[in-house]
């Protein structure tokens, strides 16, 4: 792995750390499903460094903070399908993350786009 490739992993990290739960949330809101099904999900849009191991414990966490539920279904000849959706909590947690997310990206877009400065920054040196 290149160093370039290092740092990318490393800022992807980063990001996933600031909207997994959002992202979990809002597939578990799209369509209700097991643990397993939200990493199969993450991998195949492109998230392909979620693993198992990273999903169960933010689950868990999700259902003890009220934002999601568990109902545990039969399984086909297997053990029980613990089906996830979200809580009443978990929508309005979901829409007020979603709006959030925009904000914050509108404002890094404007940076990004080379907006002009605001007249109260202007000619003031932020450098020390």
């Amino acid at each position: 792995m290149t160093l370039a490739e290092v740092r990318r992993a490393g800022r992807e990290s980063l990001y996933l750390r600031g909207t997994l739960d959002m992202c979990v949330l809002s597939l578990v809101d799209a369509m209700p499903t097991h643990a397993y099904g939200v990493v199969q999900e993450l991998q195949t849009r492109d998230f392909p460094q979620t693993s198992y191991g990273t999903i169960y414990p933010l689950v868990t966490r999700l259902r003890r903070q009220g934002l999601l539920t568990q109902q545990s279904l039969p399984g086909s000849g297997g053990p029980a399908k613990n089906l996830l959706s979200l809580t009443a909590n978990g929508q309005a947690a979901l829409a007020a993350w979603q709006q959030e997310w925009r904000d914050h990206n509108a404002r890094v877009e404007s940076l990004l786009g080379g907006m002009t400065m605001s007249t109260t920054t202007k000619g003031t040196s932020h450098v020390n």
